[in-house]
C-alpha cells in the first residue's frame, strides 16, 4: 500500500499547481476478482486524505468501477465514463488485454495510470507486455513489473535521456545487486554515482546549507532532479519532501 500512497502523492504534487483549493478526483478500475486491491486503494486514499504534508488546500475524491475479467471493451467504456467525471489519475487492477486498452487510452488523453498487474486467477506479477507509446510519452506505470530492476533502471534513464545521474540507496540495500546495472551503464557511456542515505534523512538535508557553498548547493539541486531512489517507501517519501524543500530554498536564495 505504501507504494500506492507514494505514487499517488507524486501525482498530487504535480497537480497542485493547477489551482488552489482544488478537488483531486482519482478514478479506479478493478476486475471483480481484485477485491484486495480495491481495499488497498481505498485505504491509500484514506491515508492521503489525512496527510497534511501532501494535501494542503486540496481535497481528494475517488470513483471505483468494477468490470468483468478479460473484458477490455468494458474497461475502456468505464475509463471514458471516469474521464467524463474529470479524473486526474487512474488506478487499475486488470488482466493484460484490459491493461493494454487502458494504456492506449490514458496515453492518448495524457492521464497518469498506475497499473497493478494480475493474471487470470487474481494473483500479481502477470507477464503483461505494455505497448510502446507512439510519441514516446508513456503515462502508464506498472506497480508490479515482471522484469528485473536493472532493466527497469536502464529503460528509465534511456527514456529520460539522462547521461549523468545519482542512485540513492539506504543502508539495508545490497548494492552488489547493482553490479550488472553499473556494467551496462558504463558500456553505454552513462555517468552513475552511488550515495548511501542515512536513516535520519531530515538531518542529512539540514546540514547541506551549513556545509555547502551556494555554487555547490546549486549543483546538488540539479543532481536531485536526476536521481533514482532505492529506498524503503517511508524513507523515499521523506527524501522526496526534503529534496523538494532543498530545491525551493536554493531557488529562493539564488533569486535574492
Amino acid at each position: 500500500m505504501e507504494l500506492l500512497v507514494i505514487s499517488l502523492s507524486l501525482w498530487i504534487l504535480q497537480c497542485r499547481s493547477a489551482r488552489a483549493d482544488s478537488i483531486i478526483h482519482i478514478g479506479a478500475i478493478f476486475e471483480q476478482n481484485a477485491i484486495r486491491d480495491d481495499e488497498v486503494f481505498q485505504l491509500a486514499i484514506s491515508d492521503l486524505s489525512l496527510n497534511d504534508d501532501v494535501l494542503q488546500s486540496e481535497r481528494i475524491t475517488h470513483s471505483i468501477k468494477l468490470i468483468e475479467p478479460n473484458n477490455p471493451f468494458q474497461a475502456v467504456q468505464e475509463a471514458c465514463e471516469l474521464m467524463n467525471q474529470g479524473i486526474l489519475a487512474l488506478v487499475s487492477s486488470t488482466g493484460c488485454a484490459a491493461a493494454n486498452a487502458l494504456q492506449s487510452l490514458t496515453d492518448a488523453m495524457h492521464i497518469p495510470h498506475l497499473f497493478i498487474q494480475r493474471n487470470g486467477d487474481g494473483t500479481p506479477r502477470a507477464e503483461c507486455q505494455l505497448n510502446p507509446s507512439p510519441d514516446g510519452e508513456r503515462y502508464t506505470l506498472a506497480a508490479r513489473p515482471p522484469v528485473r530492476l536493472n532493466d527497469v533502471m536502464i529503460t528509465l534513464v534511456s527514456e529520460l535521456h539522462w547521461h549523468k545521474f545519482i542512485v540513492f540507496y539506504d543502508s539495508e540495500y545490497d548494492v552488489r545487486g547493482l553490479r550488472g546495472f553499473l556494467d551496462q551503464a558504463s558500456r553505454i557511456g552513462l555517468d552513475v554515482s552511488l550515495q548511501q542515505v542515512d536513516r535520519n534523512v531530515t538531518k542529512v538535508f539540514s546540514t547541506l546549507f551549513s556545509t555547502m557553498r551556494m555554487e555547490e548547493l546549486n549543483r546538488y539541486r540539479d543532481t536531485l532532479r536526476r536521481a533514482i531512489l532505492l529506498l524503503s517507501p517511508r524513507t523515499a517519501q521523506v527524501f522526496i519532501h526534503q529534496a523538494l524543500y532543498v530545491i525551493a530554498q536554493a531557488i529562493a536564495t539564488a533569486v535574492h
